[in-house]
């Protein structure tokens, strides 16, 4: 069977090597040619010529139809005018009297589904940051940029000389629970460390060297934009070419007993890291108990109170996550009586690759974890996680452009794209910091998170897998929707920062097809109420178009109307 080429440039068999990790909806390690020519260039690349992605799509022949097309779209065209007019007058009473305080604002765009019209427009242009809402520009462009079959992949493999090279390709979802237990059969992050070590100790008892090669990104790890305050929260998680157990630990604190005194679990189980435990044992009241880390290291200390067994974790972000994924391999090792290094401190043999260096490795791998795109598209959507995002991001830009996946080049692919997509405008008018909209710095108009979204639901690769990442009304959105009565179907991506309360996404009548995008986002919070009444516009305006939807236009050809949830 011959070779396929390899995301990070290398032949590799996929038929020869065992996999680890079997996703959910994965059909192999798919490489799609282009369908965007983006006219963004590399180093590596003839700068007069385009970097091309996907597949093209088959031209649309012009047909002698065009008397019955035009009847459609007159038809269309009065129903779009026949809803705007009817609706104008409600949306902007429950803009104008959305009390969002002194200093907030909100910018409000509603896009019919099918016609593509305005139904409505409120500071629709103003550029607003859009918190997490930029995960829905991030996740559809990384559907385009890479395709729906796309696979991230890390390979282990060992080199004639006795050196154990740990291949990454940015995967955010290796070894994370979360992922790994929804995979048929489940698994755990134990399973797979375990494996990992497996397929070195069979055929090895000195290993001299564990080299992460994480080069497929750059090593910024933390964007300058991030909250310093808050970089040990999960969603301040590093990212970086090789990810690992979503880039925390989980520390489960105990009171123990009165003898021994406070006691924690840590997951991944890590017996070289060092932990300080200073917190005190108490006999009534809650637990209020936390972890802090160094920024430059994985030293932790645990501080507070604490009265019963922790039933859910407390998650850290680490630091420098490839080389935790070293420091466990060797630990590992060094427990199947491999000795790594000298054999005294396994962990002193774990180092990153150079950046030029080379290494002489045998064509099929020891093995390959495999884990699909739609598997990083629910984490990045339903589960808003945002270094799915930035890992998303960052190896968008390393595809294209051939160099370190970084937030610059990134920030880049989705700009051309969107200008590819909607228009140099839109582009223009962006400001793109880092793929999940944790950043402040980020700006996006509403009228083109509409605009994207309508051109994304007309896309059959695309709408698929974006409505299956992304919560319902029914699901995750339930509590928001809970007393609504809503007859249609809504899929939304909320947002969330200081000061900063979005919705976008889609409604939709799944009966008859009519539906619109819409976005939501609104800025300048100060206060309490504020925040509440910003829900309550959200929800207001979604009811809206729900009752409204009926005068909305119907899909040219019924037929063909997408099916929702692919």
């Amino acid at each position: 069977m011959p070779g396929r080429a390899h995301p990070l440039g290398r032949v590799v068999d996929p038929g020869q090597s065992p996999v680890i990790g079997r996703p959910r909806a994965c059909s192999g390690y798919h490489q799609r040619p282009a369908r965007l020519t983006l006219r963004l260039t590399s180093q590596t690349d003839n700068p007069a010529q385009p970097i091309r992605i996907g597949t093209h799509a088959p031209s649309r022949r012009r047909t002698p139809m065009l008397r019955t097309i035009a009847i459609a779209a007159a038809s269309t065209m009065i129903a779009t005018a026949s809803a705007a007019a009817q609706i104008s007058t409600e949306f902007s009473a429950i803009v104008r009297n959305a009390a969002l305080g002194q200093k907030g604002y909100a910018g409000v765009s509603i896009v019919d589904l099918n016609s593509g019209a305005t139904l409505f427009s409120s500071r629709a242009n103003d550029p607003m940051a859009p918190a997490s809402n930029m995960k829905l520009l991030t996740s559809a462009a990384a559907v385009k940029i890479l395709g729906p079959d796309y696979a991230f992949i890390t390979e282990i493999n060992i080199t004639g000389d006795g050196k154990v090279v740990i291949t990454g390709s940015g995967d955010p979802a290796l070894g994370d629970p979360e992922v790994m237990k929804e995979r048929s059969p489940a698994e755990t992050p134990h399973d797979l460390f375990n494996t990992f070590a497996n397929v070195v100790a069979a055929d090895n008892d000195r290993i001299k060297e564990i080299i992460i090669d994480d080069r497929v990104f750059d090593r910024q790890l933390l964007h300058p934009d991030w909250p310093r305050d808050q970089l040990e929260r999960w969603y301040c998680a590093p990212v970086q070419g090789i990810n690992i157990h979503s880039n925390v630990l989980a520390f489960y604190p105990s009171p123990g007993t009165p003898d021994t005194g406070p006691t924690c679990d840590l997951s991944p189980l890590s017996p070289w890291i060092q932990v300080e435990n200073r917190s005190k044992r108490v006999y009534d009241g809650r637990n209020a108990v936390w972890v802090q880390r160094t920024e430059t290291d994985n030293n932790w200390v645990i501080r507070g109170s604490i009265r019963a067994p922790s039933q859910s974790p407390i998650e850290v972000s680490m630091h420098e996550p490839a080389t935790y994924l070293g420091n466990l391999m060797a630990d590992r090792l060094s427990g199947k009586g491999v000795i790594v290094g000298s054999g005294r401190r396994p962990q002193e043999a774990v180092r990153l690759a150079g950046q030029h260096e080379t290494f002489n490795m045998p064509d099929t791998p020891l093995a390959r974890h495999v884990s699909s795109l739609d598997e990083i598209l629910y984490r990045v959507n339903y589960d808003s996680h945002n270094m799915y995002a930035e890992a998303l991001l960052k190896r968008m830009g390393n595809v294209v452009t051939g160099e370190p996946g970084s937030w610059d080049n990134g920030g880049a692919v989705i700009r051309m794209l969107i200008a590819e997509q909607l228009g140099p405008d839109h582009a223009a008018s962006m400001i793109i910091r880092d793929g999940s909209g944790l950043s402040r710095e980020n700006r996006v108009r509403a009228s083109t998170f509409t605009a994207w979204l309508y051109e994304m639901y007309h896309d059959n690769e695309v709408r698929p897998a974006l409505l299956a990442s992304l919560p319902r009304a029914d699901t995750k959105l339930r509590s928001r929707f809970r007393f609504s009565g809503l007859e249609s179907e809504v899929y939304a991506k909320t947002g969330t920062i200081n000061n900063v309360r979005c919705l976008s996404g889609y409604v939709i009548n799944p009966e008859t097809g009519q539906g619109a995008a819409f976005s939501i986002l609104v800025n300048g919070l100060t206060t309490g109420d504020a925040v509440t009444n910003s829900k309550r516009l959200h929800k207001e305006i979604v009811e809206a178009i729900d009752r409204n939807i009926h005068l909305f236009a119907m899909p040219a050809n019924a037929e063909s109307a997408p099916q929702l949830g692919g």
